[in-house]
């Protein structure tokens, strides 16, 4: 999202306190303390290409970015307040989930908070065990399917939820592709421990030619088996971002940064029912809105 638009939001309050509530009480006594610039100016030290988390507030600003930009996401979309919302791959990240959490609760019918509901699927036991852990204070509906997420039409039927989200999901689906092939256990292994010899498969591929060959078919299986659990008018959304450090392990910036793009060409050539949505505030280099036709 716009980083200076947000700024000017979280100078308005308008996150305070459903969102700012999981944040440090001296994160949000500095960011109170600061103006419009001010508070642009620290986000765009953390939102940027490669994420710097090496500042004192970075992991706190790079949280209230992603709740926040989703926040405003189901904002603009008018999203139901009661909506089922499924994310793929969502490991023990939470931003999604206390997004929808706040967006359900700053409704004027409060009562509809409990109402939404958030599914992810997630194969790895140990990040599913963190993921259930940090989002125990919500208010909202949890569920996690210990299954592929190609397989859920065995568990919703078609046309089950308004929202369908990748935050920083599509290099996670893609590594599992190619570590599948390559015989890697994503299910058991603790995931960060295996990703530098996933990140490096997938790079294998990429640079041999192969990738497309390895990973668009499971790909656009997994997108089109999303589409059929969308309601119509209903959206895919996804995000991606870099952090920094990629080129140590033998992986690449440059191409995990044009994972959207890739998506994209990929989504597009597959000729699902969906059609792009273009926001203003949202870059399409690191963010593309799936409508369901």
């Amino acid at each position: 999202m716009n980083l200076l638009a947000l700024a000017g939001q979280i100078d308005a309050g308008k996150f305070q306190p459903h969102l700012e509530n999981h944040l440090p009480a001296e994160t949000i006594s500095r960011l109170h303390e600061m103006n419009v610039e001010g508070i642009d100016n620290q986000l765009k030290q953390v939102i940027r290409n490669p994420i710097d988390l090496t500042g004192e507030m970075s992991k706190d600003l790079l949280e209230l970015y992603y709740t926040a930009s989703w926040f405003n996401l189901f904002e603009i979309l008018r999203v139901p307040p009661d909506a089922a919302v499924f994310e793929i791959a969502a490991g023990d990240t939470i931003y999604i989930p206390r997004a929808l959490n706040a967006y359900s609760g700053n409704t004027t019918n409060a009562t509809n908070a409990t109402n939404a509901t958030y599914v992810t699927a997630n194969l790895n036991k140990e990040l599913s065990k963190g993921f259930f852990q940090k989002t125990a204070d919500l208010d909202i509906q949890i569920k996690i399917i210990e299954d592929d997420g190609v397989n859920l039409l065995d568990y919703y039927e078609h046309d089950s939820f308004e929202v369908v989200s990748f935050h920083h999901a599509l290099n996670d689906i893609i590594q599992t592709i190619i570590a599948d092939i390559e015989g890697i256990d994503t299910v058991n292994n603790n995931w960060w421990t295996i990703e530098p010899q996933m990140l490096q498969a997938v790079m294998r591929y990429n640079d041999q030619g192969k990738l497309k060959e390895a990973a668009y078919e499971p790909f656009i299986k997994i997108i089109d088996t999303c589409t059929k659990l969308l309601k119509k008018g209903g959206y895919i959304i996804f995000d991606n971002c870099t952090y920094a450090g990629y080129e140590q392990i033998g992986y690449s910036s440059e191409f995990h940064s044009s994972y959207i793009r890739l998506a994209r060409e990929w989504i597009t050539e597959a000729n699902l029912d969906l059609e792009e949505v273009e926001l203003d505030l949202y870059d399409k280099n690191w963010w593309m809105i799936l409508k369901k036709l």
